[in-house]
Parts: structure tokens; C-alpha cells; sequence
């Protein structure tokens, strides 16, 4: 199967005037849980224009599975499943809250079974156009005409196959890196740097005064991938990417060259101890390491401070995040590569949404509409983990890190999606294994591009 064509350029970062992005974090335990008592009478009392009904209505279920397993948004998914419920009493939503990874094994065995979850966890791209192919999602474009147009259409069109609306976005959002500043002052750094061999000189830096650079969850190949995927961007830019999606060849200069610039970042050994069986999001994952001020620097999304906060054991999550990190933290983009044909100002991300099952029932695409309205989303843009895509919520953006991230965008006239949510999931799977040989020390970059290559093939 081709990859699906299609980047987020351009369209959604002018769409960012009206809609902000997001983001979700990744913990630990799977948890299943079922919706209790309603807390927030004004939410429920909004939520019943969606079900309105003159008779009693038929007892429907939703199986409802999402990655969003700290709090703030684990409870605020709670929240607003309770609320839906009470104006709906005839819905009952069971909801499933997984890690990352397993979440994604655990849908995989599903999907194969035919067992859809009504509304899952999904970042559109290639493994949402094989589900398309399979049959196992629902076009959901008339149902979901009434409100998608409120939401920012480039993060729409990650969940939109061949001008058919599979799922629904609610954060979109750019990979960059999260810094602690009060190690980088430790180490004589006054300033993020600018392009790569700055930033391999900062490094550098951390080592010489006794800190460990980086953190990176490289035991989950995603974490580790986000390297030489913007290298990939920095190297070859936008036509490049273009390029690849057409031909499925890796081996090309610029792709090799993008290996070797992080070739010479590995032999630098800038990681934590452990790191390549280091998971992301774990005390002794990249997100703990960062938490608990063990390292300076962490290349990851906009969730990423909301899990550093979770893991440093600092306050409670009722408090701010900014006071729950060991140190005051900042943003940079992943620096200029002198040479490279991309600008400086591309940018390598996603969204986050939940595309609908093939049997999930009408009350599936009502529920998504009330949780992405304007007065939710803007509830999730308060928790200082989500930047929402609904209009009107942007105002909820409030937090000094966020509004770095939504800066970046802003710049970009280019932002790539994940490789291994781009490609198909076989695809993408190869690229995060080839990536993972190359931080062991086990392949050469024009290996990694050669076994990306072999397995497109």
C-alpha cells in the first residue's frame, strides 16, 4: 500500500488565528474505567442540545479508548463523559485508558479480531487509511458537517481519506526541544542554539560541567526517531519529503547526510544511562529524567512538560505545571543544519483526535461534537497540556511554554507529520527500527536508509 500524501504545510498554520493545537501525554498502567457522577451541572446542561428526544431513547454503549492516562486530561475526559451521560441518559460510555504502546498493541489485536472500539485514540496518516481500507472506520462526513468546520482545518484533514472524514482532531501541534534552564546557565549556555553545530557545542557544554545532556526514550523508537526525522526536514526540506512519499527511496544524499548529523551527535554519547531500554514516559523513562532534573534536554511534543511535571514529584496535579518542574524550562526549534535545504523554520509534528468505529452508534460523532465545542476546549486548553483546534479557544492558551510552541507553528510554512504515522504503520514501524540501530551503534546510516528502503519495497 502507498503511504497517504499528505503533510500538514501551510493550511493548517494559517488556520492557527482562529484554532490553537495540542496535545497528549502518556503514563504508565492501563486503567479501565466507567462514568460516575456529574459534577459540573452547566457542561451537562449544555450537552443535552445533542439529545434531544421526545420519547425514551434506546440504551446505547460507547467504547471509548484514549492514551490521555495523567491527570489533568484523564480526569477531564472523566469530566466530560459524566456530563454527556447525565444529558444523555440513555448513553452509557466505558472508558479505556492505556500507555502509548500499549495501546497501540492492544488496538492492533482488536482491529485483527474486528472488535472496533466506537471512538479510539488516533493520529490519522497511514494507519488510519488502512483501517479505511479494511473497512473498520465510518465515514463520518455528513454526520460531523454540523461542527467540523469549527475546528482547524489542517487538523481536520489528518483524519479526512480521499475527501472522506473518518475522525475528528482535537490538538495539533509541533516536536521541539524543552530545555532546563537552570542547567544550561550551570553549564556557561546564555542562549538556545540557533543551528545544529551550536546545538552539538551546547552539548558539549553539559558535558564538560557534569550533566547529562539529553534524555531520550529510545527503549519506544519514537522518542529516538524525532531525531532523524527532523534531520530528514533540516537536510532535504519539504521537496525531499515530497519526494520520498512518491518514491518510497530512502537512499538518497540528503537522507544519508541526515544520519550521519546524528551519527555525530551519538558519538558525542549524550544520553542517560540506559537510554536505549529507557521508555518514554516512565521514573526511569525520558520524561523522569527530565522531571527529576537528571538531564538538561528533551526532544519531544507539547505534552511534554505535562508528563516531566507528573514525574518530578513536585505539588500535586491540582498545581500549576510551571511549579511542578524542578527548574524554570524553555522551548527552542530543533536548530538550522548549515547546508540543508529546508528551512529553519519547518516543523515536524502532529495532532492527536479519535476516529469512529465502523458500528459506533450516532451518540459516537454527538459525543466528539460536545467534547471539542468552544466551552471544552477550552477546558482542555486551561489544563496547560492541550493546545485545542476549536475556534475561540485559542484564548485558553495561556501558558508561557505553550505559547512558545504556538509561536513555532506560527513561523512554519512547512510541518511534516510523524514518520511512523505518515507512512503505513509497516512503513513507519521500519523507520523507528532502522532509527533504534543506528542509536545502538549496530548500523550505518546508509544501513538505516537501506533497510527503511527494503522494507517500503
Amino acid at each position: 500500500m502507498k503511504p497517504v500524501r499528505r503533510s500538514m504545510a501551510i493550511l493548517a498554520i494559517l488556520a492557527l488565528v482562529l484554532a490553537a493545537c495540542g496535545g497528549g501525554g502518556t503514563g504508565e498502567d492501563a486503567t479501565t474505567t466507567t462514568g460516575g457522577a456529574v459534577t459540573e451541572t452547566t457542561a451537562a446542561e449544555a450537552a443535552t442540545t445533542t439529545a434531544a428526544a421526545e420519547e425514551p431513547a434506546e440504551e446505547v454503549t460507547i467504547e471509548w479508548w484514549h492514551i490521555q492516562n495523567t491527570d489533568p486530561m484523564m480526569t477531564l475526559w472523566q469530566d466530560m463523559a459524566n456530563e454527556f451521560m447525565e444529558a444523555n441518559p440513555n448513553v452509557q460510555i466505558n472508558i479505556t485508558v492505556m500507555e502509548n504502546e500499549a495501546f497501540k498493541a492492544a488496538l492492533q489485536t482488536n482491529l485483527q479480531a474486528g472488535d472496533v472500539p466506537d471512538l479510539f485514540q488516533s493520529w490519522g496518516g497511514g494507519g488510519l487509511r488502512e483501517q479505511v481500507d479494511a473497512g473498520l472506520v465510518q465515514d463520518i462526513t455528513d454526520a460531523s458537517s454540523g461542527f467540523i468546520g469549527n475546528l482547524n482545518e489542517g487538523a481536520v484533514g489528518l483524519y479526512n481519506v480521499d475527501g472522506v472524514q473518518y475522525g475528528v482532531p482535537f490538538n495539533l501541534g509541533m516536536v521541539g526541544f524543552w530545555y532546563n534552564k537552570d542547567l544550561f546557565a550551570q553549564a556557561g549556555i546564555d542562549a538556545p542554539p540557533a543551528t545544529w553545530d551550536e546545538f552539538l557545542d551546547d552539548v558539549q557544554a553539559l558535558k564538560e560541567a557534569g550533566i547529562t545532556p539529553i534524555a531520550v526514550g529510545a527503549g519506544d523508537k519514537w522518542p529516538a526517531h524525532f531525531y532523524y526525522s527532523y534531520l530528514m526536514i533540516r537536510e532535504g526540506g519539504e521537496a525531499a519529503m515530497a519526494q520520498v512519499t512518491e518514491t518510497l527511496d530512502f537512499n538518497t544524499p540528503e537522507f544519508i547526510e541526515a544520519g550521519n548529523q546524528l551519527q555525530r551527535l551519538i558519538d558525542m554519547e549524550p544520553f542517560q544511562a540506559g537510554f536505549l531500554a529507557a521508555p518514554w514516559d516512565a521514573p526511569d523513562g525520558e520524561s523522569g529524567t527530565i522531571g527529576t532534573g537528571q538531564a538538561a534536554i528533551s526532544l519531544m511534543g507539547q505534552w511534554g512538560p505535562g508528563a516531566y511535571a507528573n514525574q518530578s514529584g513536585i505539588g500535586t496535579p491540582e498545581d500549576p505545571i510551571e511549579e511542578r518542574l524542578p527548574a524554570e524550562f524553555g522551548w527552542f526549534p530543533f536548530p538550522a543544519v548549515e547546508g540543508g535545504a529546508g528551512a529553519a523554520t519547518d516543523g515536524f509534528g502532529g495532532g492527536d483526535g479519535f476516529a469512529v468505529g465502523k458500528d459506533a452508534p450516532p451518540e459516537a460523532i454527538q459525543f466528539l461534537e460536545y467534547i471539542t465545542a468552544v466551552d471544552q476546549a477550552i477546558r482542555t486548553g486551561e489544563t496547560g497540556t492541550t493546545l485545542p483546534v476549536t475556534a475561540g479557544a485559542e484564548v485558553s492558551v495561556t501558558d508561557p511554554l505553550q505559547q512558545e510552541v504556538l509561536e513555532g507553528l506560527g513561523q512554519a510554512s512547512f510541518v511534516q507529520l510523524y514518520l511512523d504515522q505518515y507512512f503505513t504503520p509497516e512503513l513507519g514501524a521500519a523507520v523507528n527500527d532502522a532509527v533504534a540501530t543506528l542509536f545502538a551503534g549496530t548500523a550505518t546510516p546508509e544501513e538505516v536508509t537501506e533497510s527503511i528502503t527494503a522494507a517500503a519495497g
